[in-house]
């Protein structure tokens, strides 16, 4: 902050004025007082509570924020989140501590936060969370600088002033749709500074902070995925700003992210994952406001770890209870029944059911469409399998895993197949081309045929299987 000359000032005139300074270096953000954070797209919980536990696995995230980075005064800020669910109840907890510091305004707190999810239908999920907080306010007084150290109007330490607060937030997804809202600061609580030797008071009241967010996820390919989103930000009596992001991941291992804030800046960001379990991102963001002028970037670090074998899955549940969520569903009676049998594929079976439709979204698809015509199926495979006995020829014989009509359906099949059982199939269409047969495996001879069908039988694609897999004797067309 530069030095300030002070000749005689009125009661508390000298902190006021350097409380709306410390305004002024803010005026980029129109009075935020929470802090702006640019990996919101990683965790949703830094601004929504009902996002609290709502990942496959627990969760802590450490992040570092300079913004305005050679700016005397400018905003830093330090977050750790840790959040996770409960097995076996579609309840999430979190806390998150923070703090916060702009010029001689300095602010820490913690929170805990609660969240619960209802179940619409297999693909629609809604979700509700609150935080309690306690913040504790501090203006540093003691950071004043002025020609006149020995001027009465000025304090010399550091005041602090403790209030409690709350937020709450809502969460809908529908397939790879989710819409959120939330608000925080609610209570609007007053801090109030003051020295009652010189009677100097100064007021510090908190504003409601609204968040809106939406997002979509587009797999454009085996590996690759595109995430637009847009949060629009809402302070009481003040005109809204948006954020809007575009992400785009490979394999879920490492991923960009170009930003916009609107009437503030830009920026991007890159990250990757190691093991499945550590989180490494960094953001830059430059503004596009006067403040360009002297060059400042805002720098933001954020670290985290995916905590394994948390919150419950499959396997923690019991087998009535594991019966009753997979029931008139013909992959997810599978998925039970080889949880009983085959130990090996515990590992895979280690989710919950709310995990198993938001990554499975295919399946619930492809499950829809099977259960429309299982009858027909079975009359073609009693048409066209090979027998054991039958003679080898030229055309082939080809080891099914699945039959569908439509080439879209096909194809999420193959995905879902490589996915879950790490298993590459390939398309052939029978002659009359009313059905796609997704097979593993083709060969001339019906004995390696069935040699090549027990493998299969054996193996971990088996849950995910259409029906029975089968051995398809081609047709002459």
């Amino acid at each position: 902050m530069t030095e300030l000359t002070n000749k005689k000032y009125s009661n508390g005139s000298v902190i006021a004025f350097l409380i709306l300074l410390s305004g002024l270096w803010s005026q980029e953000l129109r009075a935020q007082q929470l802090p702006l954070y640019a990996h919101y797209y990683l965790n949703p919980y830094l601004y929504n509570p009902a996002m609290a536990g709502y990942a496959e696995q627990s969760s802590a995230y450490f992040l570092y924020r300079k913004q305005w980075a050679g700016v005397d005064g400018a905003p830093e800020t330090q977050v750790f989140t840790l959040d996770g669910n409960l097995k076996n109840y579609p309840v999430g907890l979190g806390v998150t501590f923070i703090n916060d510091v702009t010029n001689i305004l300095g602010r820490t707190g913690g929170a805990l936060t609660g969240s619960y999810e209802v179940n619409l239908t297999p693909i629609q999920t809604l979700r509700f969370g609150m935080s309690f907080q306690a913040i504790r306010n501090k203006v540093f007084f003691d950071r004043i600088r002025a020609e006149d150290i020995s001027d009465p109007n000025l304090l010399e330490n550091v005041d602090a002033r403790t209030v409690f607060e709350g937020a709450v937030g809502l969460s809908y997804s529908i397939k790879n749709l989710r819409i959120g809202f939330s608000g925080d600061q609610l209570f609007q609580n007053t801090f109030d500074h003051d020295e009652q030797a010189a009677f100097r008071t100064l007021d510090y009241t908190l504003v409601r902070h609204y968040y809106t967010t939406a997002q979509y996820l587009f797999e454009v390919g085996p590996n690759v995925t595109i995430t637009p989103q847009v949060l629009i930000r809402t302070i009481q009596g003040l005109k809204s700003q948006y954020d809007g992001y575009v992400k785009v991941g490979y394999k879920d291992f490492i991923w960009t992210n170009l930003m916009y804030r609107h009437d503030i800046g830009a920026g991007a960001s890159l990250g990757f994952k190691l093991d499945d379990q550590y989180v490494f991102s960094y953001a830059y963001e430059f503004p596009t406001t006067d403040l360009n002028i002297v060059g400042s970037s805002t720098h933001e670090f954020m670290l985290g770890i995916k905590i394994r074998g948390g919150s419950g899955g499959i396997s923690n549940i019991s087998q009535d209870q594991a019966k009753e969520l997979m029931e008139n569903s013909v992959y997810q009676e599978k998925i039970d029944a080889l949880a009983q049998q085959n130990e090996q594929v515990s590992n895979q079976l280690s989710r919950t059911e709310r995990q198993l439709r938001t990554q499975n979204q295919e399946i619930e698809r492809l499950r829809e469409v099977v259960e429309t015509y299982q009858s027909d199926l079975k009359k073609t495979i009693e048409e066209l399998q090979a027998k054991p006995d039958d003679i080898d020829q030229l055309q082939g014989y080809y080891v099914v895993v699945g039959a569908l009509h439509k080439m879209e359906n096909a194809k999420i099949f193959q995905k879902v197949m490589k996915r879950e059982a790490n298993l590459d199939t390939r398309l052939v269409q029978n002659a009359n081309k009313t059905w796609y047969f997704i097979y593993s495996d083709n060969t001339d001879s019906v004995k390696e045929a069935l040699q090549k069908l027990e493998v299969i039988k054996s193996g971990p694609a088996m849950p995910f299987i259409i029906e029975e897999p089968w051995i398809y004797k081609k047709e002459e067309r």
